[in-house]
């Protein structure tokens, strides 16, 4: 069992970290002038689909055409991918903003690329074939063998040491705390990773895994609303997990996955985090990922390249209306302020659930059928250092969090280079809002200047490297009002829901990882590709 590479941090007492000093950099006495930049997603544009005001106020030629997809996150890339290589040429996929992504677009200064959101993808469990085809086919996969297993391109596995964390003012390999605990504190640790490890192997009475990743391939079988029903902090009081050093671990692993704390997200989710991954690779161990200093930008690039013909940016769906055979849809060019008219044999509508709200008109769909879904806000700030500061223990990772905070620490972006001295460094700070109810977190972080969110991102920094001030040049900012979908208890059960809803039509798909309740790239991905094979395939 592990949570990307914790099996070696099991037991370990802490013998084999050393004190020395990070060889990046040195210390100066003087502070700098930070520079910041807010960038990132038009919001002002998703409103005008929220507050109506979007209106047509002409007419127009109708255009008619085979499928258009709506949103171009993973759910809409990966649906325009599938329609691509079945050999569906008629299609377009509109996208509001100026580039496609969502929530794994990306940017880049002088020094390096960086993510806006999501940066890494877990290795796919051996039935999630259609990701392992896609990775094949851009050779992030190089092998295959008959005993199962998948060789990797080391390239892009990440790149050792990929975590550390700061516990008792040591760096210290991994991020479940291990530096000198005690012999009940360990057995803890080890008895819960035991119980994830059970829950891996188990199946339903369907004779499929009761936790899978993509939950599309998991059992369907009821005990799992039993766990569905309870929040994982309860799960782990019901089953006297109760030390500090395991609760903090696995209520970060929740912040840092869905935006909320363990007292917010079902036990299922909870669960489902460790006992869902079962990929069983040749040349890693199974908890590797796969990064890259983009993060998971480099995968939107390898989805959108082959289909850049069919996308159209800077186009708001304000509309798609259901008929008997066919769907018209209603299209704002944001660049020259006119409307689009089309009629078309399919749609899969790849936006999120507060969108879908306002432009599905359906009989097969009601507004409040996407009522409840809850999404925490994020800013994630790309930083760039001249050095590093001085650190004890293990030298700088991939990953690098602080053992008792609420924040998710950074990500170093240059960690996949093999060049050791750089003009520059540049790393992503993860900030997620959850402290109070999504609306209010909303509200409070649109709120800030940048002075604010700079103070915000050096509080953090500055728990991991006291005086990083004196090194940092400047921080960009992205806003994510709405971050990911954040799985609350229920959360499964309207996925069924959701489910057996979504093929009533023969016209229409909706596609998001919204509806799984997990806002993870192998559920978009899944998303879009199973919208294709019901709907036209």
């Amino acid at each position: 069992m592990e949570r990307r590479k914790f099996v070696r941090y099991i037991g370990t007492i802490g013998t084999a970290f050393i004190v020395a000093p990070n060889l990046l950099g040195c210390s100066s006495s003087k502070k700098r002038t930070i520079s910041t930049k807010l960038i990132g997603a038009n919001k002002s544009r998703g409103h005008l689909i929220r507050d109506a005001k979007l209106i047509p106020n002409t007419d127009s030629d109708v255009i008619e055409i085979d499928a258009i997809i709506v949103g171009g996150g993973i759910s809409g890339l990966s649906a325009a991918y599938e329609l691509q290589k079945s050999n569906h040429s008629n299609f377009l996929l509109f996208e509001l903003n100026d580039v496609v992504g969502g929530n794994s677009t990306s940017s880049r200064n002088q020094y390096s690329g960086f993510p806006l959101g999501a940066h890494y993808l877990t290795l796919p469990n051996p039935d999630n074939r259609p990701l392992i085809a896609f990775l094949k086919e851009y050779g992030l996969i190089t092998n295959e063998f008959k005993n199962g297993t998948q060789e990797y391109n080391e390239e892009f596995l990440c790149h050792a040491p990929d975590e550390r964390l700061l516990y008792r003012g040591l760096f210290q390999e991994g991020l479940v705390p291990s530096y000198g605990l005690s012999k009940h504190v360990n057995d803890e640790i080890n008895r819960f990773f035991s119980c994830m490890n059970e829950y891996k192997q188990m199946k339903g009475n369907d004779g499929l895994f009761l936790f899978n990743i993509p939950i599309t391939s998991a059992s369907k079988d009821k005990q799992l609303l039993a766990f569905d029903s309870i929040s994982f902090e309860k799960f782990l009081n019901d089953n006297h997990f109760v030390t500090e050093e395991l609760r903090w671990f696995l209520d970060y692993c929740c912040r840092d996955d869905f935006g909320a704390g363990f007292d917010k997200v079902s036990a299922w989710s909870g669960i489902n985090y460790f006992a869902g991954r079962k990929s069983n690779p040749s040349n890693t161990i199974p908890s590797n990922v796969l990064t890259w200093p983009e993060g998971n930008g480099y995968l939107v690039n390898l989805l959108r390249k082959p289909i850049q013909t069919h996308l159209k940016t800077n186009y708001i769906v304000s509309e798609v209306v259901e008929k008997d055979t066919h769907a018209l849809v209603t299209v704002f060019n944001c660049k020259s302020n006119t409307f689009e008219f089309y009629k078309s044999k399919k749609v899969i509508i790849a936006t999120p659930s507060y969108v879908t709200k306002h432009i599905l008109k359906s009989p097969f769909w009601k507004s409040e059928d996407f009522d409840n879904y809850i999404h925490h806000p994020w800013l994630v700030t790309s930083v760039v250092l001249s050095s590093f500061p001085e650190t004890n223990g293990l030298e700088l990772a991939w990953d690098n969090v602080k053992f008792g905070t609420k924040g998710l620490g950074y990500i170093y972006n240059q960690h996949q280079e093999f060049t050791q001295l750089k003009d520059k460094y540049v790393i992503s700070v993860y900030l997620a809002f959850d402290k109070q109810g999504a609306k209010e977190e909303r509200i409070k972080m649109f709120s800030l200047t940048e002075e604010e969110m700079k103070e915000l991102v050096l509080t953090e920094l500055k728990g991991l490297h006291s005086d990083i001030e004196n090194y940092i040049e400047s921080m960009t900012f992205q806003q994510w009002g709405h971050g990911m979908v954040t799985p609350y208890p229920k959360s499964l059960e309207k996925h069924y829901n959701f489910s057996k809803k979504n093929i009533q039509s023969n016209i229409i798909r909706l596609a998001h990882t919204d509806y799984s309740g997990f806002s993870i790239f192998e559920e978009g991905f899944s998303q879009g590709i199973n919208a294709v094979k019901s709907l036209l395939i």
